[in-house]
């Protein structure tokens, strides 16, 4: 497509040349070509992740676009008219973005309302309520350096927070232009200069915060200002096309950075760092070699026309479908389900877009004078009416979790009375005892199991946190042992069992946690800056102190066993913790508390299912939820350290329960152990620390 400066100007401004380039009435097949691919690798991936690693670059794509389209719309009205009208802006994103957002909202939150467990469905619609006003980046942001929060399933609505970013784009933006051209009429300057280094010098410092957030915390994947150098990218494109020229190569190049970005990256990938230049420039690449590529022929085709008329549906309708399905179905994804979620997903957009968004989107009645108070007006009841729907659910939910804390409340109370004695980890104990025997509510109460945590902050250092709290528990008495407790989230979710043993046999634990850390000399390797240096940090102090530990019985260790490791990591990581637990004081033994089982978050969906009764359909085979620990590994190199393992009092032979005895064993995440489960491990972690320091009193033979 050829590019050229066009546009009339009022008299006594000189013209603003633009990109000839009309997003909104002009059809462009290498566009088209960039959002089926796009929405092509996002949905792909989020469908099959394990096979396209990196598919969530898609986004990415979509993100240059925008910021190219929106920026060709303001330069080409402020060059026919001198201005942009911000209210005649907004109301364009608003008929264009809005109307099949909110449907797709209020569908969601009806199918979330039906089919999430009572237990997730406050945090799912405060999701709903988020993406409503377009702030869902920000909710997802702050949940990500919750350590806890992060490990939560996520919800029908978690993809909204790219339209947030892109709504705050759309605020920040046409704010800048103005205030550049302002300065360039008041410099008498050329306007499109100012324009492009206040664009410029926006991208450079959102390029450069990217760097240093998405190397320090796991906040930058959601931030609008990480992200807006990727608009910015977009923008420029828009700003100097017409003083490039394109060449075909740029379009393959171009294309072959996005692919290779999508094969390559994975999880691990710190992101939007240096490494979203591969899939931003090739997008950008892509825009510039312009119409006559074969880009551009591949977006003529009818099928990928489609898929890209449609794209901003089917980003819209995937994820919801993803979700809600297999909760609907009762049962994980399998192959033909995937593609049947494919299949729905470009049906419903082809609908929605065909009868709902360009319908709005190109009204006549819209576009007239007074539409940008008639489209606020009605943005307003959308918005309202998708309010309206997460706040009967979020009433329905209360009314719900009320009434299972009743019962919750009247079953825990016979447990305080000990009318109870095959109540949480006892009835694994004496299973032929406890079969028929138990409390008949779930005890914490569903709704409940994510505040079920004894944690204190004197206790705990967070993601980020460099210092080495430490907090005692319990006070000593004569005879009753004295522990150091050195480790991680997991050795902090049972301190409700510390506490017990505390107040029954007099033992005083001295206790110190941080999120993700624990006692090795292993480094930390391709992690965040913050997390890394705050994690060293916090083991040198805690390596102080078990070297310093000798007025200690013992020093307790946890660590959160990964899944199956590769063997030489395996191997690095039994060495680690084996040569940090030789430093420990002469003389003082290391317990190493073996991990406890995982069993997944679907448990919480199958226990609303099946009710106190139905409780044993919701364990899940050991063999899946007991990983090869490791700690168990390093006890045996060392020569002062013994493996405790309370794993039978989680498990039967060929199970782990999810409830026993009617005690819920884990938090929402399914590995978090809930304080009120832990509190009845005393006796077991009792005898074993008992035995291990009888043990290691024993004269060698």
């Amino acid at each position: 497509m050829p590019r050229s400066d066009s546009a009339a100007a009022k008299p006594q401004a000189p013209p603003l040349a633009g990109p000839e380039r009309a997003p909104a009435d002009r059809f462009c097949p290498d566009l088209q070509a960039l959002r089926a691919l796009a929405v092509g690798l996002v949905v792909l991936y989020h469908l099959w992740p394990d096979r396209l690693t990196g598919g969530y670059v898609g986004v990415d794509v979509f993100f240059v676009i925008s910021g190219f389209l929106i920026t060709a719309h303001l330069w080409r009205e402020a060059a026919v008219t001198g201005r942009i009208r911000l209210a005649h802006f907004w109301a364009r994103r608003a008929r264009r973005l809005l109307p099949p957002a909110l449907l797709v909202l209020a569908v969601t939150a009806a199918g979330t309302i039906w089919l999430v467990p009572r237990s997730a469905l406050e945090g799912n619609l405060r999701e709903v309520l988020a993406s409503t006003f377009y702030v869902e980046n920000w909710y997802l942001s702050a949940q990500s350096v919750d350590y806890l929060g992060a490990g939560q399933a996520a919800s029908a609505v978690q993809h909204y927070w790219t339209l947030s970013v892109e709504e705050q784009f759309y605020v920040i933006l046409p704010l800048l232009m103005i205030a550049a051209l302002a300065v360039a009429a008041r410099l008498r300057v050329s306007r499109r200069r100012v324009v492009v280094a206040g664009v410029g010098a926006a991208v450079a410092a959102s390029f450069v915060y990217g760097l240093f957030l998405s190397a320090a915390s796991p906040a930058a994947y959601f931030s609008t200002f990480t992200r807006l150098w990727e608009f910015g990218l977009g923008a420029l494109v828009a700003l100097v096309l017409p003083r490039v020229r394109g060449h075909a190569w740029m379009a393959f190049l171009g294309v072959a950075m996005i692919v290779a970005a999508a094969v390559t990256f994975d999880a691990s990938t710190p992101f939007p760092g240096y490494h979203a230049l591969l899939p931003v420039v090739g997008t950008a690449l892509v825009i510039v070699a312009g119409a006559g590529t074969a880009v551009a022929r591949v977006g003529e085709w009818p099928p990928v026309s489609h898929l890209g008329r449609t794209s901003y549906s089917i980003y819209l309708w995937h994820w919801p479908l993803i979700v809600l399905v297999p909760l609907a179905t009762a049962s994980p994804l399998d192959a033909w389900t995937k593609v049947a979620i494919g299949a729905a997903t470009i049906a419903l957009a082809s609908v929605s877009t065909v009868w709902v968004e360009e319908p709005v989107r190109f009204s006549p009645k819209l576009l007239a004078g007074r539409a940008p108070r008639v489209v606020a007006a009605w943005s307003i009841a959308g918005m309202a009416a998708v309010a309206a729907i997460a706040g009967v659910g979020l009433a329905l939910a209360d009314a719900d979790a009320d009434r299972d804390r009743k019962a919750a409340a009247e079953a825990g109370a016979a447990l305080a009375r000990e009318e109870v004695d095959c109540a949480g980890a006892a009835a694994l104990a004496a299973p032929d005892r406890c079969d028929e025997d138990g409390l008949d509510a779930f005890v914490p109460a569903l709704a409940d199991l994510e505040e079920d945590d004894a944690n204190r902050p004197e206790c705990w250092t967070g993601l980020t946190g460099s210092e080495f709290s430490q907090c005692a528990i319990g006070s000593p008495t004569p005879g009753g042992l004295r522990i150091l407790v050195l480790g991680d989230s997991h050795s902090n979710a049972l301190i409700s069992t510390y506490e017990r043993l505390a107040e029954s046999v007099g033992w005083q634990f001295d206790l110190a946690g941080r999120a993700g850390c624990y006692l090795t000399t292993r480094g930390l390797g391709r992690v965040g800056t913050d997390f890394r240096d705050g994690c060293e940090s916090w083991r040198e102090q805690a390596l102080a102190a078990a070297a310093g530990a000798s007025d200690y019985d013992a020093v307790l260790v946890t660590r959160r066993q990964p899944p199956d490791l590769p063997e030489g990591l395996r191997e690095a990581e039994i060495e680690g913790m084996a040569e940090a637990w030789r430093a420990v004081a002469p003389g003082v033994p290391v317990l190493a508390l073996v991990d406890n089982p995982r069993i997944g978050p679907d448990f919480v969906a199958c226990l609303e299912r099946v009710g106190p009764a139905g409780a044993d359909e919701c364990a899940v085979p050991r063999d899946t939820a007991v990983y090869s620990d490791l700690a168990r590994d390093a006890a045996e190199r060392v020569a002062h350290a013994t493996a405790l393992d309370l794993t039978d009092h989680y498990c039967t032979e060929s199970e782990c329960a999810a409830v026993a005895g009617g005690i819920v064993v884990y938090r929402p995440d399914g590995h978090h152990v809930g304080a009120t489960y832990a509190r009845t491990l005393a006796p077991a972690l009792h005898d074993q620390i008992t035995a291990a320091l009888s043990a290691e009193e024993q004269p060698e033979s």
